[in-house]
This record gives C-alpha cells, sequence and structure tokens, in this order.
C-alpha cells in the first residue's frame, strides 16, 4: 500500500476518534439548562426535576442541572424560545406542553415553530401506567357521563388560561358525546385550579391520574373525587377499571378518528427536547443518556414514591409520533379546530 495512502487513512482515523472525544469533553464542567413551559408544582414540573437530578450521571463530564420554568400560552411562550432563541450547543433543553406539538397542524397563530425540526430527547412516559380524566367533586350530583347527555345535569370545569389537555379534551368530548359541559377557561395553574375545586368554584377539570396523585392527594385519598371519563388508552387502564374510556363509548368511525389523534399526544406525554441544530455528537450524547436514565434504579425508586408512571419511549419515537400527527387528513384537522374554537 502506498505510504501517502496509508498516512490519509491514519489521519482519518485519528480524526474520526479525535471527533467523539471532543464531544464527549464538551459537557465537562458545563450547566445545561432545563427550562420547563408549565408552572412550578405540577405534573410537567415534577418529571423535569426529578430527571435533572440523574440525568448528570449519564452524560461524559458529569454536567449539572438547572431548572426554570417558562409557563405562558399552554406552553408555546417556551416552545417558542426554544426553537427560535435557545443556545444550539446542546446546553439547553426544554420540556415541551404535550399539546404543543399539534399546534402547528391546527394552524394556532401562537405557534411560532417546525415540530419536526426540533431535537427530541425522550419522554419518560407513555401513559402505559396512567391515563388522562375528567374528574369531578365526588359529592357533584353528576354520577356518569350519561348524566350530562341532553335533558340531564350540567357540569362546571375548568381549564387553565392558555389551553392544552385539560381544555382540549373537555371540548372534544362535549362536541362527540353532546355532553352538558359548561368550561371556565382562566385558571394560571394546576394548583389554582385544583384550589378552584375544592372552594366549589367549579366541579372539576380534565387531570392526568398521577397529577392527581401528587397535586390533589389529600383528596384523592379521601375519596372526595370522582373519575368520570379516561383517555390515552383503548382499553381500560388497569388503575380505573369501572371508568369507560373515550374511545369505547364512541360510535362513529370519525368520533373514533377525532378521538384518536387527540390522544396521540399521550404517547410523548412528558416530551424534552432541544432547539433545532444542535450539534449531531451533543444530541447523539442528550438522547442516550436520557433513555439510560430511565433505568437508573435510584431514579426509578424516587419515581415509584412519587407515583409517576415511567414507561419511555426514545427522542426517534417521538419523532415517529411527530410524523403520524403531520399526515392527518384535512378534514379532521378542520373539525378538530372548529372544536377548539368552541366557547
Amino acid at each position: 500500500m502506498p505510504k501517502t495512502l496509508i498516512a490519509v487513512l491514519i489521519a482519518l482515523a485519528a480524526s474520526a476518534i479525535a471527533l467523539p472525544a471532543a464531544a464527549q469533553d464538551f459537557y465537562r464542567g458545563k450547566t445545561i439548562n432545563l427550562i420547563v413551559g408549565n408552572a412550578a408544582g405540577g405534573g410537567y414540573d415534577l418529571y423535569a426535576r426529578l430527571l435533572a437530578r440523574y440525568m448528570g450521571r449519564y452524560i461524559p463530564g458529569e454536567p449539572s442541572f438547572v431548572v426554570r420554568n417558562m409557563p405562558g400560552a399552554g406552553g408555546m411562550v417556551l416552545s417558542n424560545h426554544i426553537y427560535s432563541q435557545a443556545p444550539r450547543d446542546g446546553l439547553t433543553l426544554g420540556m415541551m406542553s404535550r399539546s404543543n406539538p399539534i399546534e402547528p397542524l391546527l394552524g394556532s397563530s401562537s405557534a411560532k415553530y417546525k415540530s419536526e425540526e426540533f431535537l427530541w430527547v425522550g419522554t419518560p412516559s407513555s401513559y402505559e401506567d396512567d391515563a388522562y380524566c375528567i374528574v369531578i367533586r365526588a359529592d357533584s350530583p353528576v354520577k356518569s357521563i350519561a348524566d350530562l347527555k341532553p335533558g340531564g345535569q350540567t357540569l362546571r370545569l375548568g381549564g387553565l388560561a392558555a389551553g392544552g389537555s385539560d381544555t382540549d379534551l373537555v371540548l372534544i368530548s362535549r362536541d362527540v358525546f353532546k355532553l352538558n359541559i359548561q368550561l371556565i377557561r382562566g385558571y394560571r395553574g394546576t394548583q389554582e385550579l385544583n384550589l378552584a375545586i375544592q372552594r366549589g368554584e367549579v366541579e372539576g377539570r380534565g387531570i392526568g391520574v398521577t397529577s392527581v396523585a401528587n397535586t390533589f392527594a389529600d383528596w384523592h385519598r379521601d375519596g372526595k373525587l370522582r373519575f368520570l371519563l379516561q383517555f390515552g388508552h383503548e382499553t381500560r387502564w388497569k388503575g380505573l377499571p369501572d371508568v369507560p374510556t373515550a374511545r369505547e363509548l364512541a360510535t362513529t368511525p370519525d368520533d373514533k378518528a377525532l378521538l384518536e389523534l387527540a390522544e396521540l399526544p399521550f404517547l410523548m406525554a412528558r416530551p424534552f427536547f432541544g432547539p433545532p441544530e444542535v450539534p449531531a455528537a451533543q444530541a447523539a450524547i442528550l438522547k442516550k443518556a436520557f433513555m439510560e436514565t430511565q433505568k437508573d434504579a435510584d431514579y426509578l425508586r424516587e419515581a415509584t414514591q412519587m407515583q409517576l408512571d415511567i414507561s419511555p419511549r426514545s427522542g426517534d419515537e417521538i419523532a415517529g409520533v411527530i410524523k403520524r400527527i403531520a399526515q392527518t387528513p384535512p378534514a379532521l384537522v378542520a373539525r378538530y379546530k372548529e372544536i377548539l374554537g368552541s366557547k
């Protein structure tokens, strides 16, 4: 073999070794900023702070994590910030509201981002051991969904000002099942909305069982809450065997398709993401470290104590869900938008 060719091969091999080594040393002594698009104290915040306590173990150089909150516009303040303003060096991550990836599809004027261009790091939960529900006070005269049919009871539910799963699924259920529901929006966070239920301002809300267990623990333990309808599963989740799923109650193919679209975000229930154009080496390190964290014994022990569902999906799997959302038929998108525009 000619000496010049050998020299070229040696140089290429050296550069192939040097690049990963440089990438792995990148995080040494650094701090990763993890920004949560929801208010402190809610379910998203709990997952983010749990991850921040352990993920650094699995990143070469063991960087520290700092968590802060950037709520607003149903999480889209953060999503827009990460897309257009956050540094693209692998030192800034976000935790997105699960409903945000679908907003560009719906033509939301607040969504100044393209979901497919984000770096998707992963989600610790895909709702395998959780369910999203319409939850009401147990002393409400409403005992089941059937009580809300025309001519029956009217239910007052609360929702966050900016919307999200707590409002979208209530509005879609109201339309699909023709329910007497009055949605009162404007609450600024989970804690404020839960207090409104306790005070009797509203009778209930849309919320995940994990969030109920963590933010509404006393009422949940004392049997002061009733679960009317569950989402995120085609068949009844084992934790709520007596509560019907929305899809089992749907009677037409169009209604089932609408509910399936509304439930797609639960496959990436707690998504962690980064800006577009993060260097490939840093992106690979972050995605790998995220999934390794999901197997950490201490992390899992603490998650169990916090009653958090850990059923992770990788960043590549989330990217696959984003593609599915983008392929939604236009007629279905139009109906979805019409419902969310209702009062």
